[in-house]
């Protein structure tokens, strides 16, 4: 079995084991619902810093600079008091546009991508009539993939770089109900993310990211 499989079945048997806790805590809370949503924004990354090694013995320090890429993501939960339970697949854009290795630097085009399955757990409360606020977070497998950067018209210095393995988040907004059951919802995401890599000459190790994501998503109640 290979680690994406194991992060896969992992996440899912903790999303199966908090939507259990949420249907278990329903006798003495509000009758329990089903929810499906999608949300859309962009992501907060703008340099991505690197170790490049052409097997001398000493790697030099390299970074991409990048700009701002669309994050969305879909979900599916479930609702029970003040607990939401939830699974939910996200995926961004990394848009390289400008590469520096030592004392070089110079204009660039080039997009990967990352993605993520997340088992997520939140508290929500109610501000108001129609408002709810709610903060989490989750737990599962990511995967980072960064392209072919090349430096100069010879130096392929940013060899294709990936890396799958553990990933989390944290994430906190308001929702709006517009109905008894849609919802709009405004949220911020703190992401954490393997660090991709690329062995060879040269290889290239980028560092593990943190970065945020903000968000505008809906959901239906069903």
């Amino acid at each position: 079995m290979t680690k994406r499989h194991r992060y896969i079945r992992l996440t899912a048997a903790l999303a199966a084991g908090w939507l259990a806790l949420g249907t278990a805590s329903a006798a003495d809370s509000d009758t329990p619902v089903n929810y499906a949503g999608a949300h859309l924004g962009a992501n907060t990354l703008r340099d991505w810093h690197a170790r490049v090694d052409f097997g001398f013995g000493t790697a030099l320090d390299g970074q991409a600079e990048l700009k701002r890429g669309v994050h969305g993501g879909l979900q599916f939960g479930r609702q029970a008091g003040h607990g939401r339970y939830e699974v939910e697949y996200e995926r961004g854009r990394i848009r390289v546009e400008r590469l520096t290795l030592a004392p070089l630097s110079e204009p660039v085009a080039g997009s990967g991508h990352y993605e993520a399955l997340f088992a997520n757990v939140y508290r929500t409360d109610r501000l108001g009539t129609a408002l709810d606020s709610f903060i989490g977070g989750g737990i599962g497998w990511g995967r980072v993939k960064l392209p072919q950067l090349n430096l100069g018209e010879t130096c392929a210095c940013f060899g294709p770089a990936s890396k799958s393995g553990f990933a989390w988040q944290l994430r906190a907004g308001l929702a709006y109900r517009l109905t008894a059951v849609d919802s709009i919802a405004l949220q911020y995401i703190w992401l954490n993310l393997p660090k991709p890599a690329r062995a060879g000459e040269p290889s290239v190790q980028y560092e593990r990211r943190r970065f945020g994501a903000l968000t505008l998503g809906y959901l239906r109640q069903f």
